[in-house]
């Protein structure tokens, strides 16, 4: 991999829809790294990069279109493993050159291509760490900062059952290279505007308990986001509130994205292997932390999941 990427002069940098921390930092670091390096990069991604990681350098660079024409030598998926999680534009575009995966979910079929995927890496940031050493030239602190980024949100800041002492130790090693651990914490935990709060009032007065109390889920509906004045990027850890419920082995959160659309996601105590409940709706993601779409009213959408836990409970 640290190879491919030395040879290439031209990289085309892409993650899945609706970026999370893992995806948009591990997007950042991978264009500074290979900037520093003289190469030049393309960042693109078919949403926007949700606001509150806006504050890592080179956030600005990422478009939500692809260069008309041009061509790369090669294109890297980060945190994903097919074409289909980047979107429809990207599987038209003819420029994609060599594919390079790195990803830490379990495998899917992937197009063709140089693949990296390590299930057991708590993300795709603690892959790229070890890909840079790899290389053997110097990690940055604007790089260091970024995957720092994506490692500790996807480890929950490091509360998450995937925090093994590797990525512990990458983490030290990315706060040693320069990584502002300061800045990401404030930034990404402490720095929530008014609207997230009066969003969150009302989400956690959806709150319900299923299977004698093993599930609670809440519900974010477009009504809630248009009277608080708040954007679906404030709804980021809204997950968690019930997963910390004690006796609590699921969490689900319902979130409306469109008339009879509601975008699912599920957190994992450890019993309960969400990853497999996502992939019967075409979702994705690990054991511990999974989503998916669902089409239909909130009460259909609700009961198709809560049928599905059960017999995974019973």
């Amino acid at each position: 991999m640290a190879e491919l990427l030395r040879k290439g002069k031209s990289f085309l940098i892409c993650s899945h829809l609706n970026p999370d921390g893992d995806a948009i930092g591990s997007s950042l670091a991978l264009a500074a790294f290979l900037e520093e390096e003289g190469k030049e990069v393309f960042l693109f991604n078919r949403d926007n990069v949700p606001p509150m990681y806006a504050f890592l350098t080179g956030a600005s660079r990422v478009r939500q279109r692809l260069p008309e024409g041009q061509r790369f030598d090669a294109t890297v998926l980060l945190d994903c493993a097919t074409l289909e999680r980047v979107g429809e534009e990207l599987e038209r575009f003819e420029g994609r050159g060599r594919m390079i995966i790195i990803d830490h979910h379990p495998p899917v079929d992937s197009p063709p291509g140089t693949v990296l995927i390590r299930t057991d890496a708590a993300a795709t940031a603690e892959l790229l760490y070890e890909v840079f050493r790899s290389y053997g030239a110097h990690i940055s602190p604007r790089t260091a900062t970024a995957l720092y980024l994506g490692l500790m949100t996807d480890t929950g800041s490091f509360r998450f059952s995937n925090t093994t002492p590797k990525a512990l130790s990458v983490a030290a090693a990315l706060v040693e290279a320069g990584a502002d651990h300061g800045l990401v914490t404030r930034r990404i935990y402490e720095e929530f505007p008014p609207e997230r709060f009066r969003l969150l009032a009302r989400v956690l007065d959806t709150l319900t308990f299923f299977h004698e109390g093993k599930v609670a889920a809440v519900t974010v509906t477009r009504r809630m986001l248009d009277s608080t004045g708040a954007g679906h990027e404030l709804t980021e850890g809204f997950v968690d509130y019930p997963r910390s419920i004690r006796g609590v082995e699921v969490a689900v959160l319902f979130r409306e994205v469109d008339e009879q659309q509601y975008r699912v996601s599920l957190r994992s105590r450890g019993r309960v292997d969400v990853g497999r409940i996502a992939q019967i709706f075409q979702g994705g993601g690990h054991p511990n932390a999974a989503g998916c779409t669902l089409w239909g009213d909130h009460s259909a959408v609700q009961e198709q999941v809560m049928s599905h836990l059960k017999e995974v409970l019973e």
